[in-house]
């Protein structure tokens, strides 16, 4: 796995580096996200819980990809997005004799 830094940025309001890196990996899988964050961390001499990978995308019919990376001065907390569970339907048994005894 090659690692090419392609832009670089220093996002001073949100107080990061910005990176967008090109990934040649041919005749291998898309690299984990786990991997890009080690080889980074050992590239920009940073601790690997100040790496925020955004996103990879694989370019198709050839081995590489571009990845979007955050580099924070401070540790990285991330939040897991909340699933909102759908309302389960009452059977048509139950609609039917709810609706009954409101009406009464």
């Amino acid at each position: 796995m090659d690692i090419k830094v392609l832009e670089e940025k220093d996002n001073i309001l949100f107080n990061r580096k910005d990176l967008k890196l090109e990934i040649k990996h041919h005749g291998m899988p898309t690299p984990k996200k786990e991997e890009i964050v080690k080889e980074v961390a050992l590239k920009h001499s940073v601790p690997e819980d100040h790496i925020l990978i955004e996103y990879i995308f694989n370019k198709k019919g050839i081995g590489e990809s571009i990845a979007r990376v955050k580099i924070y001065k401070e540790k990285v907390i991330v939040k897991a997005k909340k699933v909102k569970e759908k309302p389960k339907e009452q059977p048509k048994e139950e609609k039917h004799e709810a609706q009954a005894s409101e009406a009464k």
